[in-house]
């Protein structure tokens, strides 16, 4: 019984640490560093109506995302407003479920 128990309690407490490495080859980067960064990107496209940009971006640490062209879905549909296509900017980008939420985007200097 007392090496039941023993065994339980051990695997019990390797499940964070596992957890923290699945899936990744290095230690998860704490939300807060990530979300600070702000990924670089370009303006293809603005579609005001549906609220979206299609941004040709760099990395997107924060999410893990590699560079590609993709439409996103604006927070605030008035983010649109400063925007024209070519504009060279910087962003920040929240998931939720299935969807990449741009937070904040701001032309780049």
């Amino acid at each position: 019984m007392k090496q039941i128990v023993l065994v339980t309690m051990l695997a019990v407490a390797a499940v964070p640490a596992l957890a923290q490495h699945a899936g990744h080859g290095a230690p998860a980067k704490p939300a807060a560093t990530a979300a600070a960064e702000p990924a670089d990107g370009e303006v293809r496209r603005i579609d005001k109506a549906r609220g979206t940009v299609l941004l040709k971006h760099g990395e997107i640490k924060s999410v893990n995302m590699g560079a590609m062209t993709m439409s996103f879905k604006l927070k605030d549909p008035a983010m649109a407003d400063q925007l024209k296509e070519g504009d060279k900017v910087k962003f920040a980008v929240e998931q939720k479920g299935e969807d990449l939420i741009i937070t904040s985007i701001r032309k780049a200097p």
